[in-house]
C-alpha cells in the first residue's frame, strides 16, 4: 500500500507546489543578504498523517528551485520561478512570479498566480512565514525554519564524473563531444580517436569547472556523430542541450529524442 504522505503529495502536488514553493522564497533587501541566500536550504517536516518529508530550496540570483522529497528522498514536487524583493513598512517581502510546478522537473505546468511572503534571515537560519496569502487554496499558514546545507558553505569545483549512455541514435561507430558551462566558464570533453560501438556504455569524463556552488545551474550540450571531424562542430548528427542544478553529489537522466537516453553524474569538491 502506498505511504500516506505519498498519496497526499501526489493528490495535491500542483496546488501544494504553488502554495509552498511560491510563498516560502524570500530574498533580502540588501545586496549582502542576496549573497548569503545563494545556495541550498533545507527543512524537515511532518505531514498531518505523521509521515516525514523534506523541503529543499536552491537560490541563484533572482531564481529559485524548490523540491519536496518523501521519506525515501524521492522527489514528489518540483517548482521553479523568479523572485524579487519589495518593502512593506518594516517588513521584507518577496514577490514570486513566473512559477512552474509539478511532480518533477520534466513534468511542470505554468502557474498564473503570484505570491508574497515575509522572511527573517539570521546567519544560516532562514525563517519564512508561508501561506498567509493563499488561504483560498486550503493551505494552512505556517512557519518554516530553513537551515543552510553544508554543501553550500562555499564555492568549489564541479566535477562531471561520467555520462552513461543507455541508448543512442547512432547505429554504427560513434564519437562524443560534451561542453559544460557554469558562471560563464566552459569546459569541453572530447578525446581524439576515441570511438564507441555500442549503446549501453559509461564514459568517464572527470570534467572540472571551478568556482561552482550548490544551487547554481550547469548548462551543457552533448553531441554525437559517426564522423569524428564533425562531432564538435555544427555539422553533427545528434545534439542534446540541457541543464541541472548543482548539488554536493547528484545525477540526472535525459531523453532528448527517440532511441537516446543518458544520465549525467557529478559531485562538488
Amino acid at each position: 500500500m502506498p505511504k500516506p504522505i505519498t498519496n497526499y503529495m501526489r493528490k495535491n502536488q500542483i496546488t501544494f507546489s504553488i502554495a509552498v514553493a511560491a510563498t516560502i522564497f524570500g530574498l533580502a533587501a540588501r545586496a549582502d543578504d542576496l549573497e548569503q541566500l545563494a545556495g541550498k536550504w533545507s527543512v524537515k517536516k511532518t505531514s498531518e498523517q505523521g509521515q516525514s518529508y523534506t523541503q529543499t530550496m536552491a537560490v541563484n540570483k533572482d531564481k529559485f528551485t524548490f523540491e519536496m522529497l518523501d521519506a525515501d528522498r524521492q522527489v514528489v514536487i518540483h517548482a521553479e520561478g523568479q523572485i524579487k524583493v519589495e518593502k512593506l513598512g518594516p517588513f521584507s517581502v518577496v514577490h514570486s512570479t513566473n512559477i512552474r510546478g509539478g511532480s518533477s522537473a520534466d513534468n511542470m505546468q505554468e502557474i498564473s498566480e503570484e505570491y508574497h511572503s515575509i522572511y527573517k534571515l539570521e546567519g544560516d537560519t532562514w525563517t519564512m512565514a508561508a501561506n498567509f496569502d493563499s488561504a483560498h487554496m486550503g493551505q494552512k499558514p505556517s512557519i518554516n525554519v530553513y537551515e543552510r546545507t553544508k554543501e553550500t558553505a562555499s564555492a568549489g569545483t564541479l566535477v562531471i564524473d561520467e555520462i552513461e549512455m543507455a541508448d543512442t541514435p547512432q547505429t554504427s561507430t560513434w564519437f562524443i563531444c560534451l561542453e559544460a558551462t557554469v558562471n560563464g566558464v566552459t569546459q569541453k570533453y572530447n578525446i581524439s580517436g576515441k570511438e564507441y560501438d555500442k549503446n549501453q556504455v559509461t564514459i568517464p569524463l572527470a570534467l572540472e569547472l571551478p568556482k561552482a556552488k550548490a544551487g547554481e545551474k550547469c548548462s551543457f550540450k552533448v553531441q554525437l556523430d559517426d564522423v569524428e571531424p564533425d562531432v564538435c562542430t555544427d555539422e553533427i548528427d545528434n545534439r542534446s542541450v540541457g541543464e541541472f542544478t548543482i548539488s554536493a553529489k547528484g545525477e540526472q537522466s535525459y531523453k532528448p529524442e527517440d532511441h537516446w537516453r543518458y544520465t549525467i553524474r557529478w559531485h562538488l569538491k
